[in-house]
């Protein structure tokens, strides 16, 4: 069973709840800072005031999967990540049931994220397959992601949202995107960060290593806080 909670999913497999989370990219406002554009650091208190939202509807959980991408730096370990990934690895601690697990998938931005988890006895991996379920990032695949025994895959890299029109007014939402490949279900999650909506895949490439058919997947808009709508198949999205 899967529940859209806001940017989040509430995956339930055998008894377990399983909050999924996508693209953080912390450390992105340190990085706009070093090339010269002046942003304040709010990102990681919202991000923060977001969670507990959400928390407060779920509750306790028994795991929690960050989809990749959990900081933003390519080649280094900027200072806002050290602290900001560390502090975000305790605060999601607090909220798993008794012997429950933080899985951290490793994303293209994540190369050298293994250093900062480290900190807390934490490993990344390429994959986490639980029962039925598959989480990735979603820019390469695995040979064992296509177990027989797997149904669904759960993905985020892509960052997808989508444009909505109403007469000249034009607006973007970030959203979930879901359809098949493969005879497989397949979920695209948003990004959780809030600097940049994502792209439209109408409109841009998402950069995912499978050839997705996203015209024919379902858009599901994140409308705000813990709100999701369905709104069709993306071919017939105006």
């Amino acid at each position: 069973m899967i529940k859209y909670i806001g940017k989040c999913l509430l995956v339930v497999e055998n008894s377990e709840k399983i909050l999924v989370i996508g693209d953080l990219h912390l450390g992105f406002e340190e990085v706009l800072n070093q090339s010269g554009i002046l942003v304040g650091r709010k990102m990681f208190e919202e991000i923060l005031f977001e969670l507990s939202k959400i928390f407060e509807k779920v509750g306790k959980v028994n795991k929690i999967v960050l989809l990749g991408d959990v900081k933003h730096s390519f080649g280094k370990i900027v200072g806002q990540e050290w602290k900001e990934i560390l502090d975000l690895i305790d605060y999601l601690n607090s909220k798993l049931n008794k012997n429950g697990a933080l899985i951290i998938i490793k994303g293209n931005h994540d190369k050298i994220l293994g250093p900062v988890v480290a900190k807390r006895d934490l490993e990344i991996h390429d994959y986490f397959i639980f029962g039925k379920y598959c989480f990735l990032h979603g820019h390469r695949g695995f040979e064992e992601i296509y177990d027989r025994k797997v149904k669904s895959w759960i993905l985020g890299h892509g960052h997808p949202a989508v444009k909505i029109s109403e007469g000249i007014k034009i607006e973007k939402y970030k959203c979930f995107l879901e359809g098949e490949f493969n005879k497989m279900k397949v979920v695209l999650v948003p990004s959780f960060f809030e600097y940049n909506q994502g792209s439209d895949p109408r409109e841009n490439d998402l950069g995912y290593g499978f050839n997705f058919n996203l015209e024919k997947f379902n858009v599901k808009i994140v409308s705000d806080e813990l709100t999701v709508l369905d709104f069709g198949k993306l071919e017939n999205l105006k």
